[in-house]
């Protein structure tokens, strides 16, 4: 990572890491077959939908391995329903992880999963100075009615789902040729054949000037109204009928003065 030098992890935890392949069972498979694996731990879904029956066969695999099945569902929790997204996809995993989605964004996180698995917490030792604050939990259990009130998550797929039908619009309109990703409520795009980079620096200015704090993401909220995606079209039509007219190196001069914009973990020097 530039301008990052991780000092590292302790000797003793060097190998105990081993990534597989999402949507690729068989990666997985031949991976738990070289040694004694405690436990798989995955995202149900980011950037790409899991394929028919990988989640089952990764669910299958833990078993066979004795390996426990956790789910990350800090993005994906709540995205799709009231809780987390295996509860859509059918699969059930030992533990899951939810993040701070579950207060609106207060500062709450929830590890959940079977009894015969949590119980294990019993047999070492949890502290916290934070255990009698109660803004995380109030908010959670606030948003989590409001949640089921309004339907929210069906709402911000909805949403998402809309924004993703703009975006092909406008960029077939534009002529510009899109890759999209994500769950609806967590879109992505990236323009094919041009930096990544320089073309999130050129949207987020030349959509800050037409009144949106917008990137090559949208994180749909149950406040973005007809209304506003009206809008939010328009400006985007703008921005992205300029972006076909210059190159990137244009970006890139024009930008240079301070830089485009970070595309992972960098640190400012």
């Amino acid at each position: 990572m530039p301008g990052l030098e991780p000092a590292g992890v302790p000797r003793g935890l060097l190998g105990t890491s081993k990534p597989f392949e999402f949507n690729n069972a068989r990666s997985l498979e031949l991976l738990l077959e070289t040694g004694d694996f405690g436990v798989v731990f995955m995202e149900v879904e980011r950037s790409t939908p899991p394929a028919e029956g990988f989640l089952e066969e990764v669910r299958r695999l833990a078993d066979r391995h004795s390996a426990v099945l956790i789910f990350d569902e800090c993005s994906s929790g709540f995205r799709k329903t009231v809780g987390g997204h295996h509860l859509t996809l059918g699969v059930q995993p030992d533990i899951a992880v939810l993040g701070k989605t579950l207060g609106n964004g207060y500062a709450i996180n929830a590890v959940i999963g079977r009894e015969a698995v949590m119980q294990a917490a019993q047999s070492t030792f949890i502290s916290s100075t934070f255990w009698t604050e109660r803004i995380g939990p109030t908010a959670a259990l606030a948003a989590l009615q409001a949640m089921r009130e309004d339907d929210a998550p069906h709402r911000i797929d909805s949403i998402g789902q809309r924004v993703q039908e703009i975006w092909r619009s406008v960029a077939s309109s534009v002529g510009v040729s899109l890759q999209i990703g994500g769950l609806p409520a967590l879109s992505t795009y990236a323009v094919e054949g041009r930096d990544s980079a320089a073309v999130k620096s050129f949207v987020v200015d030349r959509m800050l000037s037409r009144g949106f704090l917008s990137s090559t993401a949208v994180y749909a909220s149950t406040a973005h109204s007809d209304e506003i995606l009206d809008r939010y079209t328009d400006a985007l039509e703008g921005t992205w009928s300029e972006l076909a007219q210059v190159s990137d190196e244009e970006i890139r001069a024009e930008f240079s003065p301070f830089g485009l914009a970070h595309t992972g973990f960098s640190r400012l020097a």
